[in-house]
């Protein structure tokens, strides 16, 4: 397994998805993506299902995080992701059945997600308000107030669509 900061796992597996590809479509799939971030190993296609959970779950948080109330009624794929607890070095939690390469990152991901909500700046993880987006990324404004991944884009978007909507409001009203 590579070495990723908790949000910088977290992040990764979020941004998944995100382009004409799936990242997590399929344990091949997976392996190449995790190999793009420095990781390593192999592993069947038994974590594929919990690991696209995680993916949605983490996003739905950062939704959260950003003012949106997601729905999470399905996280079902992770009941079948059996974890136990490792207490060497830093506590975290691990596959039973270590070997599935998706299952060792779903099992890392799960660790970085219970010590990350559990920090003071956990609600600056947030998803990208935009529907088309959803991309997950750290707020650094000095007040946590950041809506969109980026203003250039997405948050144009909103406002534009915004002022188009007021337009149309102001030209239906009597003068």
């Amino acid at each position: 397994m590579t070495t990723l900061r908790d949000e910088e796992l977290l992040l990764a597996v979020a941004n998944t998805a995100h382009g004409a590809d799936d990242e997590l479509a399929d344990p091949d799939a997976v392996r190449t993506w995790w190999r793009s971030l420095g990781g390593s190993g192999t592993g069947g296609p038994d974590g594929v299902p919990a690991l696209r959970t995680l993916r949605a779950l983490i996003r739905g948080l950062a939704l959260r995080n950003n003012g949106i109330e997601p729905d999470l009624s399905d996280l079902s794929a992770l009941d079948t992701l059996p974890l136990r607890f490792d207490l060497r070095d830093t506590p975290s939690l691990r596959a039973e059945i270590p070997g599935d390469l998706a299952r060792d990152i779903a099992a890392a991901t799960v660790t970085a997600l219970l010590r990350a909500t559990a920090r003071p700046d956990w609600p600056r993880v947030k998803a990208c308000r935009g529907d088309d987006c959803r991309w997950v990324f750290i707020d650094g404004s000095r007040n946590a107030s950041r809506r969109w991944c980026a203003m250039a884009d997405c948050g144009n978007r909103a406002k534009v669509a915004a002022f188009r909507d007021r337009r149309r409001a102001d030209s239906g009203r009597p003068g």
